[in-house]
C-alpha cells in the first residue's frame, strides 16, 4: 500500500458528504421550485405576519431580464378598514456583485397610489431614542424611479383634503445605520395637487443634490399654485388656534435655484423668484385687510449672507387699515426678541398702490390715500434702514377726515392732496435730516369746527408761553435741497367772539436754497358782520431758510402787495371776551419771530365805522422796515408814523340822509400800525369843517350813543322786541383830535337859519378818548346881521362847549356868546350876553346886557317840530322909556322917566299864540301922545272960533302931554289882535286908557277879542 493513499474511512466521509450535498440540492432545489410556484402565496405570508396593522398583498412576482417584479401590490389599514397605497408594479434590479456590502440596487414603481389620513401627518411625542438591532447597517440605492402616483390625504370622515400625483428620480440613496439618510440627487415632480377639490397648484420641479451633509437645491419651480387659509383650520386646528384669525389666501408661483443646506442650517439661500396674484389677508371677525393684485419678487442670498431682493414689483397693493389690524401689526407689548438680521434691497418698486383709513387709538383720521414708490440699494435692519442711493415716493389723491369727532364724517375731508413726490437719501435723512426733494400738488386744507377740533383749546387753556421742547420735531428739522407746493389752498373757520372764516392759496418753491411762499388771493370774512371780507390780500412773500428758520425764528424777508383790511366793528369784535386769548397768544407767539426785512406795498386800509353815516374812509398803507419784530409792538418800533390826507367827507342825517350833518374838506391822519390795530390814531387834523347844527345833528349824537352802546339806531316796532345788543367794539382813541378853521352854522331842518347864512368861525384841539369827545370851540370876535329880524350883534365872540355823545338832555352843545352891542332896529343892548344851548328837540337861549341906563334880560326856546313852535320872555329894570318909545311909536307914543316890566309870548313862526306884558314906573315922568298933535293943528288958534272949538282944543292937549308920579300898564295880544291899558296918576289928576288892536289887513269883519276883556 502507498502510505499517502486515503483510508477507506476517509473515503466514506466525502462519498457521504457528497452524497449529502446532492440530496441537499436536490431538496433545495424542489423546495425552490415549489417556493418559486407558491411565491406569491409565501410572500403575501410573510408581509401579512410582518406587517402589523397594515396588510400588504402581491398578486405576481416575476424574475425577467435580470429583476424582480412585483406586480398589483395592495396595502389595507386594517384599523381603518382602508387601503392606503397600491402599486401595479415594482421592479427591483438588484447588484448582487455589490449586495453583501448593503447595495441593493435599484427600485422602479409604477402605477403607485397613496391614500392615507391627515392624522398621519400628526406630530408624534417624542420618545427617547433607541438603537434599534441592526442600526449600524448601512443600505444603498442606486436608484429610485418613482413613475407618476397619486397620493390622496383623507380627513377622519375619509373625504379626500388633499391630492396630488408624484414623480421622482433618485440616485445613490442611502438610509440606515447612525447616520441621516442621503443621497445624490432627487428630481421631483409634482401636479394637479388639490386641497377640498379646490387647485393647489398646477405643477412643481424640484432638482437637489446631495453631498456629504450638504443638500443642494440646483433648481425648483412651482406654478400655478393657489392658497386659501381657510385650509390651515383643516390640516392643523392646534397651530390655527395660535395664530390670528385670518382668512384670504393667493395664486402664487415660485422658481428657486442654488438653495443649500446642512446639519447647521442654511449655508446658501441661492435665488428665488416668487410671483404671487390676488393676494389677500383679511382678518375673520373685521374689514381690516391687506390686498395686492400682483407681487413679483427675486430674493437672493450672496455670499456673506446677506438676503437681497434683486427685484421687487407690488401691483395695486391696498391697506384697510383698522383698529384690530393696528393691534395685531402694532402690538403694545414691547419685543423681547433681539434677533439680528439684514435685508437689502437692490430694487423694489410698488405701483398704484391705495391705503383705507379708519379711526385708530394710534390715528384719528378716517381717509385714504394712493401711493406708489421706487426702492434701490437699500438696507433694512430691526434698527431702521440705511442708504446712500436716492428713493422716491409718490402719495396720491389724499382725503382725510377727523373720526373722533361726533358728524364729522358728514362734513368735507380737512386735508386733500393731489399729489405728492419725495425723493430723498436715507443716509442723509438721518444723519443730517435733508430732503432732495418734496413737491405737492393742489394740497387743500380745510379747518372748521364742524370737521375737526381744530381750535377746541384756543379759548379754553390760559394764555402762557408753551415750554421749550428738549428736541424740536422732526418737521422742524427737515432741510430741502428742493422743496415745491403747487396750486395749493386752504379754508379755515374758528368761532372768536362771533365766526370767523378765511381762505387762501399759496404755493412754496425753493431758489437758491432758500424757500419761498408765497400767498395769494388770502380773505378773512366774518358772515354775520359783513358779506365782504374784512381782511384781503392780493399777494403775500416770504422768503427763509429751512430748517433754520425753526431755529432762530426769522425770516430772511416778508412782502405784502396790494389787498384791504376793514378795521371796524366786525374785526374788532372777535377779540372781545374770552376770545381774546387768541389775540394774546397770537402775541405771545409773534413775540419770538422776526424778519431781516418787511415790506408792505399798497395796502388798502379801510377804517369802518368811525362815525355813525360817516362813509368808510380808505387809504392805501407802503411801508419798509428792517430787522424788527414780527409782533405788532416791535413793528411799531421800526416802522415810522405814517400820514395820509382825505378829503371830501361828509356825514349825512341818519334820519334824512339828503340833509347834512357835518361836512370836512381835508382831514390829515396821523398814525402807526399798531395804532391802527388797536383802533387808535396818533393825530387827526380836519381843516375847514362846516358843521350844521340843528335836529339832524342831534339824532345823530343819539345815534352816535346808540351806536357806542351796541343798539339798533332805528329799531322797527313791526319786528318784534328789539334784538340784545351786539357786542360792541371799543371806541376809536384819538390822542391828538385838531380842527381849524371851522365853520359853525345854525341849520334847523337842515336849512341854514336865515340871517345866520354866515357860519360861527372856530378852532380847538382835544382827543377822542374810546369814542368820547369833550370839546370847546373858540368862535372869534366878529359882527352879525339878521337882516329880517333886523338884529345886529356887534363884536360877538364865544365858546361852543360840545360833548359826544351827549351826557344828558341839556349839556350837548352848548354856545356861550359877549356881545360889545346887541340891536334891533335902534333898539341897543351894551355889553351884552347870549348863551344858547342846542339838543335833538330845540334850541334854548338866555341873553342879558344893559340898556338905556337899566338893565335887561330874557329867555327863549325854539322847538325843532314842523312850525318851530317858540316861547321866550323878556325883562327891564330902570329902563329908560323915552328912547325905547321913541323907536318902537315913533310920532304916536312918547313916555319919558325909568321903568321897569316884563313880556311873555309864544308862538311859531307863522303867528303869535298869545303875548302878556305889563310894566311900570321907577320914576316920575311924563306921558305925551304925539299923534293928537295932527287933530289939534286943525282946531282954530287960540282965542278964536266958538266956544266948542276952544274947549276941544284946551281937552286934547290936556290928553296929549300928561305929567304922572305913577304909571303902570297891562295888554294881552292874540296873534295880531289885542287889548290892554294904561293907567297914569298925577299932579294934574289921573288919567285911564283902554287900548284896543284890530287887524284892519282881514277883509271879513274882525272878530271879537271877549277873551282880552279879561285883562284890566
Amino acid at each position: 500500500m502507498k502510505p499517502d493513499a486515503p483510508s477507506p474511512k476517509r473515503r466514506r466521509w466525502w462519498r457521504w458528504l457528497f452524497d449529502l450535498t446532492v440530496i441537499a440540492l436536490v431538496l433545495a432545489a424542489g423546495f425552490g421550485f415549489w417556493a418559486w410556484k407558491e411565491r406569491v402565496l409565501l410572500v403575501n405570508a410573510v408581509l401579512l405576519r410582518l406587517g402589523g396593522d397594515v396588510r400588504v398583498q402581491i398578486t405576481a412576482l416575476e424574475w425577467e431580464d435580470g429583476a424582480l417584479h412585483v406586480r398589483e401590490v395592495s396595502t389595507l389599514h386594517v384599523p381603518l378598514a382602508q387601503r392606503v397605497a397600491s402599486v401595479s408594479h415594482l421592479e427591483w434590479r438588484p447588484s448582487w456583485r455589490d449586495l453583501s456590502a448593503g447595495n441593493l440596487g435599484g427600485f422602479k414603481v409604477e402605477g403607485a397610489t397613496v391614500d392615507v389620513p391627515l392624522a398621519w401627518f400628526q406630530p408624534a411625542p417624542s420618545q427617547p431614542a433607541v438603537a434599534a438591532a441592526g442600526a449600524s447597517r448601512r443600505w444603498r440605492l442606486e436608484f429610485v424611479d418613482l413613475a407618476e402616483a397619486k397620493v390622496v390625504v383623507r380627513d377622519a370622515a375619509w373625504k379626500p383634503l388633499f391630492s396630488m400625483f408624484v414623480t421622482q428620480k433618485v440616485e445613490a440613496l442611502e438610509i440606515g445605520g447612525l447616520n441621516s439618510p442621503s443621497f445624490q440627487t432627487i428630481v421631483t415632480d409634482l401636479r394637479q395637487a388639490e386641497w377640498g377639490g379646490k387647485p393647489v397648484f398646477n405643477d412643481a420641479h424640484f432638482e437637489m443634490v446631495m453631498s456629504k451633509d450638504h443638500l443642494d437645491l440646483k433648481h425648483g419651480s412651482l406654478r400655478g399654485g393657489s392658497i386659501d387659509l381657510a385650509w390651515l383650520t383643516e390640516i392643523s386646528p392646534a397651530l390655527a388656534a395660535q395664530l390670528p384669525p385670518l382668512t384670504g389666501g393667493m395664486q402664487w408661483e415660485w422658481e428657486g435655484r442654488d438653495l443649500s443646506l446642512s446639519s447647521t442650517g442654511l449655508t446658501a439661500g441661492g435665488t428665488h423668484e416668487v410671483r404671487l396674484k390676488n393676494l389677500r389677508l383679511q382678518l375673520a371677525d373685521d374689514a381690516g385687510a391687506v390686498t395686492a393684485d400682483k407681487v413679483d419678487l427675486k430674493v437672493s442670498q450672496d455670499s456673506s449672507g446677506l438676503w437681497h431682493v434683486q427685484n421687487g414689483l407690488l401691483m395695486k397693493p391696498q391697506v384697510h387699515w383698522t383698529p384690530k389690524l393696528e393691534a395685531l401689526l402694532l402690538p403694545k407689548e414691547e419685543s423681547t426678541s433681539k434677533a439680528v438680521w439684514k435685508v437689502l434691497v437692490d430694487a423694489l418698486e410698488v405701483k398704484e398702490g391705495t391705503v383705507a383709513l379708519s379711526a385708530t387709538e394710534l390715528s384719528p383720521v378716517v381717509g385714504h390715500f394712493g401711493w406708489n414708490t421706487r426702492l434701490a440699494a437699500l438696507e433694512i435692519t430691526p434698527s431702521g434702514v440705511k442708504s446712500a442711493a436716492k428713493q422716491q415716493l409718490e402719495i396720491t389723491e389724499v382725503s382725510m377726515r377727523w373720526g373722533r369727532k361726533e358728524n364729522s364724517l358728514q362734513h368735507p375731508p380737512f386735508f386733500q392732496l393731489k399729489a405728492l413726490k419725495a425723493e430723498l437719501v436715507p443716509d442723509k435723512l438721518l444723519d443730517a435730516w435733508q430732503v432732495e426733494s418734496l413737491v405737492m400738488k393742489k394740497p387743500h386744507l380745510e379747518l372748521t369746527p364742524e370737521n375737526g377740533p381744530w381750535f377746541d383749546k384756543i379759548v379754553s387753556e390760559p394764555v402762557k408761553p408753551p415750554p421749550s421742547p428738549a428736541e424740536a420735531p422732526v418737521w422742524k428739522r427737515l432741510q430741502f435741497d428742493h422743496l415745491s407746493i403747487q396750486e395749493g389752498s386752504m379754508s379755515l373757520a374758528m368761532q372768536l367772539a362771533e365766526r370767523v372764516e378765511a381762505s387762501t392759496r399759496f404755493e412754496v418753491s425753493t431758489e437758491e436754497a432758500t424757500q419761498h411762499l408765497r400767498v395769494a388771493g388770502l380773505s378773512v370774512r366774518i358772515p354775520k358782520r359783513a358779506n365782504l371780507p374784512v381782511l384781503s390780500l392780493e399777494s403775500v412773500e416770504a422768503v427763509a431758510t429751512l430748517p433754520e428758520m425753526w431755529r432762530t425764528r426769522r425770516v430772511e424777508s416778508l412782502k405784502l402787495a396790494g389787498g384791504q383790511i376793514e378795521v371796524g366793528d366786525a374785526l374788532m369784535t372777535l377779540f372781545n371776551g374770552p376770545s381774546a386769548v387768541v389775540e394774546k397768544k397770537m402775541e405771545v407767539t409773534a413775540e419770538r419771530w422776526t424778519a431781516k426785512k418787511i415790506e408792505v406795498e399798497k395796502l388798502g386800509v379801510t377804517l369802518m365805522s368811525i362815525a355813525p353815516g360817516l362813509p368808510p374812509v380808505r387809504f392805501d398803507v407802503t411801508f419798509s422796515a428792517n430787522e424788527t419784530p414780527l409782533d405788532l409792538d416791535g413793528l411799531a418800533e421800526n416802522v415810522e408814523p405814517q400820514r395820509i390826507v382825505l378829503t371830501r367827507l361828509r356825514i349825512p342825517s341818519p334820519h334824512e340822509p339828503l340833509r347834512t350833518v357835518a361836512e370836512m374838506d381835508v382831514i390829515e391822519v396821523t398814525y402807526t400800525l399798531d395804532g391802527l390795530l388797536h383802533r387808535r390814531i396818533d393825530r387827526v387834523e380836519i381843516v375847514s369843517p362846516l358843521l350844521y347844527v340843528g335836529e339832524d345833528l342831534f339824532w345823530y349824537v343819539e345815534s352816535y350813543r346808540k351806536f357806542m352802546k351796541g343798539e339798533s339806531p332805528k329799531p322797527d316796532a313791526t319786528a318784534g322786541p328789539p334784538p340784545p345788543p351786539k357786542p360792541a367794539a371799543p371806541g376809536w382813541r384819538v390822542d391828538t383830535l385838531a380842527v381849524t378853521d371851522g365853520r359853525l352854522l345854525l341849520a334847523p331842518k337842515g336849512v341854514p337859519l336865515k340871517g345866520f347864512s354866515k357860519p360861527f368861525p372856530f378852532s380847538f384841539t382835544s382827543k377822542l378818548e374810546s369814542g368820547q369827545l369833550d370839546a370847546v370851540f373858540d368862535i372869534p370876535t366878529d359882527d352879525y346881521t339878521l337882516e329880517e329880524l333886523k338884529i345886529q350883534f356887534r363884536g360877538m365872540k364865544g365858546q361852543v362847549r360840545f360833548n359826544l355823545p351827549m351826557k344828558d338832555r341839556d349839556n350837548n352843545l352848548t354856545e356861550t356868546f359877549t356881545v360889545q352891542q346887541l340891536r334891533w332896529k335902534e333898539l341897543h343892548l351894551e355889553k351884552a350876553h347870549l348863551s344858547v344851548t342846542y339838543d335833538v328837540n330845540g334850541i334854548y337861549g338866555a341873553f342879558g346886557g344893559e340898556a338905556y341906563g337899566g338893565y335887561v334880560n330874557g329867555a327863549f326856546n325854539i322847538y325843532l317840530d314842523e312850525v318851530f313852535t317858540w316861547d321866550g320872555w323878556v325883562s327891564g329894570v330902570d329902563v329908560k322909556l323915552g328912547p325905547v318909545t321913541r323907536v318902537l311909536f315913533p310920532g304916536y307914543l312918547l313916555l319919558e322917566g325909568a321903568a321897569e316890566g316884563k313880556l311873555i309870548a309864544t308862538g311859531n313862526k307863522n303867528e303869535l299864540y298869545q303875548a302878556d306884558g305889563e310894566f311900570k314906573n321907577r320914576s316920575r315922568g311924563k306921558f305925551r301922545i304925539q299923534a293928537l298933535n295932527d287933530m289939534i293943528s286943525e282946531l282954530p288958534p287960540v282965542m278964536k272960533g266958538d266956544i266948542a272949538d276952544q274947549i276941544a282944543r284946551i281937552g286934547l292937549e290936556t290928553l296929549r302931554d300928561f305929567e304922572y308920579d305913577s304909571i303902570d300898564g297891562k295888554a294881552r295880544f292874540y296873534g295880531r289882535e289885542g287889548r290892554g291899558h294904561l293907567r297914569l296918576t298925577g299932579p294934574h289928576g289921573a288919567r285911564k286908557l283902554d287900548i284896543n288892536v284890530y287887524d284892519h289887513r282881514w277883509k271879513e269883519e274882525p272878530r271879537k277879542t271877549d277873551t282880552a276883556d279879561a285883562v284890566e
